[in-house]
């Protein structure tokens, strides 16, 4: 049995990380003797031709996609293209958006076989054997699917209680060159699972309200293992809140000191369970950034969404935090229940003072009222009318609510004064690097590198086997000499930079010429930590 899993591609913009759900559930599936492959289209562009070409190639029984809710009409397209070249395939898909809406999509996609539901990992190995048994897909908890036009929902399938009892997620299914080309950290999680009821967010109800930590053992062998076999410096900790358990956070900060890791790392954490001592050793043990979601500076809609903080809790987190030496970002929700021009102004100047004193960086994303969440499901009552129910329009980059105080112009306005803010902010950034401000250059260094990776992984321009670039040359440094100038050509860009990028990618190990007939192809290194 061949299995397939999918991940599907989002902008830039939301800074591409290495599919952890889907490592996870690959790591399952080889555990138990089942044949599996990602394919990853958050680092190449997607292509119809191309997912046939690759299930031409591998001819998967089984064909599964993982998706949020901005990008689930296209995994659905890509599981009618599986659906149009083999009919037999078993398209199946995942993630926290088909969990909630189980009914509407296969609805919307009849091509669509199962919706697994909520965490994947027992299930997708009792899907997949089931079916190469040719067994009922009533006997397999937690799915759905359509019978005969009712929707049939299994028995809900429990969370995986003991979460060290799983295998370490399958990262050499992964192209992770790619992700180190740009810049990209590597994830792995401490723990599963939510203790807090925001009514804007599903985690909770996906993972549950009940944290499942793992043993902090284990989690530094992951790391020691990602730098170490893969290469990466940089570790993004993506637990819900890396800060919600002192005693483990404090193990885990303890543990990668006592093996002298050199790693950076980042994580989620909540502004009102930062002290002075947790983050002090997060520092000590490579923590350079945390991101506190604050939502709003008004406390009335801070109560309304359940969030449990204040905006005093939010100086004095982000004080601990800078103080420790951690660069701070903070997230904001514009269009939350209540929301005004007197709440957004409150924002702007809120904001203002957290850069001002501390230095603390923020963004601002529109409300998208999601499906799992109360807000989605009580929107009504909540005073919020949503103007948008085409899936795609929920980027949080557009307005697609209002309330009774705020108009979608108004949330519009608002997001346009931010981008504003943005544009200002790079010409500042710019004109420091030129005064000779090392972290202005270095920034925009970083910023020059993700653009031209991203045109290389967006346009093919470097082969994966497929549709590679074949440059003449009788050695290596002729080939990416001749590599630099057919880039300079394809990309329009000055020949300078693009020298630079292609030497770095290079020198890292990241892009490598193989032999062909006549020169030399240049492809992705298969060998995903590169030269050593």
């Amino acid at each position: 049995m061949r299995v397939l899993l999918i991940s599907t591609t989002h902008p830039l913009e939301e800074n591409p990380l290495p599919p952890l759900s889907l490592a996870y559930l690959a790591a399952a599936l080889e555990s138990n003797g089942i044949e599996v492959q990602i394919l990853d289209f958050l680092v190449t562009h997607y292509r119809p031709e191309k997912l046939r070409q690759k299930l031409e190639e591998y001819q998967p029984q089984i064909v599964g996609v993982t998706c949020v809710t901005l990008n689930y009409h296209l995994a659905a397209e890509m599981l009618q293209v599986c659906k149009s070249v083999n009919p037999d395939i078993v398209t199946v898909i995942g993630g926290p958006h088909a969990s909630f809406t189980p009914e509407e999509t296969l609805r919307e996609a009849p091509w669509i076989d199962v919706v697994v539901i909520g965490e994947g990992d027992r299930t997708v190995v009792e899907l997949v054997e089931t079916v190469a048994g040719g067994g009922s897909l009533h006997d397999t908890a937690g799915i759905a699917f359509m019978e005969q036009g009712t929707l049939v929902k299994t028995s809900p399938r429990p969370l995986v209680d003991d979460i060290d009892s799983l295998p370490v997620p399958a990262r050499h299914l992964i192209p992770l060159s790619r992700y180190r080309a740009l810049g990209s950290p590597c994830t792995v999680i401490t723990s599963r699972g939510c203790p807090y009821g925001c009514i804007f967010c599903s985690g909770r109800r996906m993972l549950g309200r009940k944290v499942r930590f793992r043993d902090p053992g284990l989690v530094v062998d992951e790391i020691e293992m990602i730098q170490r076999d893969y290469g990466f410096q940089y570790v993004n900790v993506v637990d819900d809140t890396f800060t919600v358990n002192h005693p483990h956070a404090y193990q885990v900060c303890e543990e990668m000191l006592r093996r002298n890791l050199t790693v950076n790392w980042s994580a989620f954490a909540r502004v009102d369970n930062m002290t002075d001592e947790l983050a002090a050793l997060m520092k000590r043990s490579g923590c350079n950034m945390v991101l506190f979601g604050v939502e709003s500076a008004d406390e009335g809609i801070l109560k309304t969404i359940r969030k449990g903080i204040t905006t005093d809790d939010v100086r004095n987190g982000v004080r601990i935090a800078t103080g420790a030496g951690i660069q701070v970002y903070c997230s904001f929700i514009i269009g939350l229940p209540g929301e005004s021009p007197d709440t957004i102004q409150k924002a702007i100047s809120f904001t203002e003072e957290i850069n001002r004193k501390y230095g603390a960086e923020y963004g601002y994303h529109m409300l998208s009222p999601l499906p799992g969440t109360e807000l989605y499901e009580k929107a009504a009552d909540y005073g919020l009318r949503i103007l948008s129910h085409d899936w795609a329009d929920y980027d949080a980059n557009r307005p697609i609510v209002e309330t009774d105080t705020m108009t979608r112009e108004m949330a519009a306005e608002a997001m346009a004064y931010y981008d504003t803010l943005v544009e200002h902010a790079w010409k500042d950034i710019r004109q420091w690097a030129e005064e000779g401000n090392k972290d202005c250059i270095a920034r925009l260094e970083h910023k020059a590198s993700m653009d031209f990776v991203w045109s290389l992984l967006q346009g093919d321009v470097i082969g994966d086997g497929t549709a590679a670039s074949v440059v003449a040359g009788s050695i290596p440094a002729e080939a990416e000499a001749e590599l630099a100038g057919q880039l300079t050509t394809r990309l329009s860009l000055p020949y300078d930079l693009v020298q630079q990028q292609v030497g770095r990618l290079v020198q890292e190990g990241l892009i490598q010429p193989v032999p062909v007939d006549g020169g030399f192809q240049w492809q992705w290194s298969n060998d995903h930590r590169g030269s050593r």
